[in-house]
């Protein structure tokens, strides 16, 4: 009986030490101990909040746990399983050189400078022609046509009677004007030195071809009547041609006289023909575009006017640039949006300044990222969207617990964005003309159709509009279906928040 009388006093001082020597807890260790409880949230819907793991009511994705949102303003945090959900993948940006290709489109044609036009400079009759068909190959001194004119026996008859006198100084100047006159009546050399040298005058003298090519245009027959100015014959030199092409101004400053250009004609298939660009045009045409010409070697004749053909121009611009994917960007319209991962389950939005747009849809980045920086090229949009709903549902709350000077409405009592937001996230406009009730929009805009401002839905008798339980997903229709982003069904919109359930 001692003996269990001494255990229990041992046990009671024992307790009793434990309880001397323990910390006691105060009742603000208490709070703080509480104030660290675990959250978890919902990766696409971070307005919904949990104290304990689950599934989200809205998508059924696990939820996670809540972090302390410490990074920068818009970072969002994605855990692994949901990034595998999203699809995100990511490029680090890098130097390396940019080239730009040019495409355009153009046709063959004839070179300004290599059309020869044929002109009597005298009158006179046709009397033979030596080529009569249009198409045909000439060389350049080959005889084109025999004309008789009473002009040329004049001058004829002037420059032998000055040959057989030339015994003074006038003489001999009256034979070098009646040789001048022939020559420039375009009477070859070789028949004027044979009229010097037979003495005889010819009553026909023969026209030739000024230049080697083809008969592009004839306008003379045997037995015409001609008259001074009269255009006989167009010949065309075919063995270089142009290229007439149009680029559009964007597309200007990657060009320049003398790059050279790679063409194709559909109509000689296998062929790839080199050239280079020799004019670009001062003026813009009323579509945007300048003219450019490009010359090629054509020796075989194969480029024939009015050809189609598609041009390639390559520019390797200067330097190694800082360039990324152009897929990456979110282009608003005011800036644009690269997402940045900062580790494995957090992604920045970091506004950037873009250049030169490059082959292989590259594109300069010319402020915003370094070297190294790993940005999303796949599944931004839904980052977007999921840092853009976070927002509005944080100026949500934060307007709800300031009281009456954030109450959501501004000085005249109307409702704020940010009220309008929490009680209609939708917030549908449409054209208020009924015939353009198809133009459905997240918010205020101007009708694509007629210019004219977009009203509430509410305000209009556009009934009935269907939109995706996900507000982030901007879906609108006229007809119930199935949203093209997250393939829920779409319900009836009701205009102040009283959606269908």
């Amino acid at each position: 009986m001692k003996t269990i009388t001494i255990k229990i006093a041992c046990i009671i001082l024992g307790i009793g030490a434990v309880c001397l020597f323990l910390p006691t807890v105060s009742n603000g260790d208490t709070a703080a101990t509480s104030a660290k409880v675990q959250l978890y949230t919902c990766g696409m819907h971070p307005q919904i909040i949990s104290d304990k793991p689950g599934i989200c009511p809205i998508c059924n994705m696990k939820l996670t746990p809540k972090r302390d949102g410490t990074s920068g303003e818009g970072t969002v945090w994605i855990d692994p399983a949901t990034r595998q959900n999203m699809g995100l993948t990511m490029t680090a940006a890098k130097y390396a050189g940019l080239s730009r290709l040019v495409h355009t489109f153009g046709e063959v044609a004839i070179p300004d400078p290599n059309v020869y036009s044929v002109t009597l400079k005298f009158d006179g009759w046709a009397e033979r022609l030596f080529v009569a068909e249009e198409g045909e190959r000439v060389l350049k001194g080959q005889s084109l046509l025999e004309v008789y004119s009473p002009d040329l026996v004049t001058a004829q008859k002037e420059l032998l009677v000055a040959l057989k006198s030339e015994s003074n100084d006038s003489m001999t100047r009256l034979a070098e004007a009646a040789r001048s006159r022939l020559k420039n009546w375009d009477i070859s050399e070789d028949q004027i030195e044979q009229l010097a040298n037979s003495g005889e005058v010819k009553r026909t003298l023969i026209i030739r071809s000024p230049a080697d090519g083809f008969v592009h245009a004839k306008h003379v027959k045997e037995g015409d009547r001609l008259s001074a100015r009269s255009v006989l014959y167009e010949i065309v030199d075919l063995r270089e041609v142009w290229i007439k092409a149009d680029v559009y101004e964007q597309d200007l400053p990657y060009i320049a006289v003398h790059h050279p250009a790679k063409i194709k004609v559909p109509g000689l298939p296998g062929r790839t023909f080199a050239g280079h660009i020799s004019y670009i045009s001062p003026m813009l045409d009323k579509k945007g575009q300048v003219e450019i010409r490009l010359s090629l070697e054509n020796p075989d004749f194969a480029l024939k006017p009015a050809m189609y053909a598609e041009v390639t121009i390559e520019n390797a611009l200067k330097g190694n640039r800082l360039v990324i994917p152009r897929s990456a960007i979110i282009n608003s319209g005011v800036r644009q949006i690269v997402y940045v991962a900062k580790d494995g389950e957090s992604y920045e939005p970091r506004t950037i300044i873009t250049g030169a747009v490059g082959q292989n849809d590259l594109i300069e980045v010319v402020d915003g990222l370094t070297p190294g920086d790993s940005v999303v090229t796949s599944g931004q949009f839904l980052l977007d969207s999921e840092t853009r709903l976070s927002e509005a549902v944080h100026s949500a709350g934060a307007h709800t617990q300031d009281g009456d000077k954030h109450s959501g409405h501004n000085d005249y009592g109307e409702k704020t964005d940010h009220e309008q937001m929490a009680a209609d996230p939708y917030n549908i406009h449409t054209c208020p003309m009924p015939s353009h009730y198809h133009i459905l929009n997240y918010g205020p805009g101007t009708c694509p159709d007629c210019g004219m401002d977009l009203v509430p839905v509410s305000e209009t008798d556009n009934a009935p509009v269907y939109v995706c339980p996900m507000p982030e997903c901007r879906v609108a229709a006229g007809k119930p279906g199935l949203c093209p982003v997250c393939n829920m069904r779409l319900k009836e919109y009701h205009p102040e928040g009283k959606s269908d359930q």
